[in-house]
C-alpha cells in the first residue's frame, strides 16, 4: 500500500522487492539487487559500499523529511493555540459542573421479613456478610479510581489534527528490524542519526514542537505541576516507542 504499516515499508528498485525498510515508509532508489532481484546485494564488497552509502543517504533524507514535517506541525499548533485553549477550558468547566451535580436519591430499602428459624438466621447472616464484602470491594475500587486519577490527571481535550499528524510521523520514523536483511535498516538508521547529529529529533508538546531532549514525559501525575514542554499522555501512549528511544538516548 502507499501508506504501509509500521515497519512494513519496502525497498523499490523499479519494482517492489521483498526487503523491508523497517519503517512505515517506502524507499525507491537505484540500489543494486542480488541476482534474484528480491533483495539488496550487501555481500559483494564493492556493491556493499555503494548500496550502504546510498541507504545512508536515504536515512539522511528521512531525517530532513521528519524535521520539515514536524516544523509545519509546530507552526499550525501555535496558530491554533487560542482556539485549543478555549475548547479545553470549556470542556473542563463542563466536566467540573457534571461532577458537582447532586447525586440521585437512593431507592428506599424494603425491610426483609424476619425469620425465626435456623435457616432464616443463617440466610440473614450470609446476607449481612455479603453486604460487608460488597461494601469493602466498592471502597477498594473507589480508592483505586482516586489513585489512578491522581497519577493520571484528567485530560478532557480530544486529539487535535496537529497531534494526529505528529503521532503519525513519530510512528513512521521509529524503526523496526528490517527483513530479510537487518543491515538495510541499520544503514538507514545510521544515516538518520548522522544527519543533525548534535540535535535530537523533534517531539510535540503542549508548548509546541521542541527538541526531544527538551520535552518532558508524563510521569505519575507530575505533568499537572509543570506547564512548559510537557508531552500529553495521550500523545505519548500513541507513540511510546519513539519517545522511549529519545528518552534513553
Amino acid at each position: 500500500s502507499f501508506a504501509p504499516a509500521v515497519g512494513k515499508g519496502r525497498i523499490f528498485i523499479g519494482f517492489r522487492t521483498s526487503q523491508t525498510t523497517g519503517l512505515a515508509a517506502h524507499m525507491a532508489a537505484p540500489l543494486i539487487p542480488t541476482v534474484e532481484r528480491e533483495a539488496i546485494d550487501l555481500q559483494d564488497p564493492t556493491l556493499r559500499v555503494y548500496n550502504s552509502e546510498l541507504l545512508e543517504m536515504g536515512g539522511i533524507i528521512l531525517r530532513l523529511m521528519l524535521e520539515h514535517s514536524m516544523y509545519e506541525v509546530g507552526l499550525t499548533w501555535l496558530e491554533s493555540k487560542d482556539k485549543r485553549d478555549a475548547l479545553e477550558k470549556k470542556l473542563l468547566e463542563e466536566a467540573k459542573s457534571k461532577n458537582q451535580e447532586p447525586a440521585e436519591k437512593p431507592p428506599e430499602k424494603k425491610e426483609e421479613p424476619k425469620h425465626k428459624t435456623a435457616k432464616g438466621s443463617l440466610f440473614a447472616f450470609a446476607k449481612y456478610m455479603a453486604k460487608g464484602v460488597t461494601k469493602g470491594i466498592v471502597n477498594v475500587v473507589q480508592s483505586a479510581i482516586a489513585e489512578d486519577t491522581l497519577l493520571k490527571p484528567r485530560d478532557v481535550l480530544p486529539l487535535t489534527s496537529e497531534e494526529r499528524a505528529a503521532i503519525l510521523l513519530m510512528q513512521s520514523f521509529c524503526p523496526q528490524p528490517s527483513t530479510p536483511d537487518i543491515l538495510v535498516g541499520t544503514a538507514l538508521a545510521q544515516g538518520f542519526s548522522r544527519c543533525l547529529a548534535q540535535s535530537a529529533p523533534p517531539v510535540l508538546t503542549r508548548s509546541g514542537v521542541v527538541r526531544g531532549n527538551d520535552g518532558r514525559l508524563p510521569f505519575c501525575g507530575m505533568e499537572q505541576f509543570v506547564k512548559e514542554n510537557i508531552i500529553r499522555r495521550v500523545v505519548f501512549e500513541n507513540a511510546k516507542e519513539y519517545h522511549s528511544v529519545l528518552a534513553g538516548s
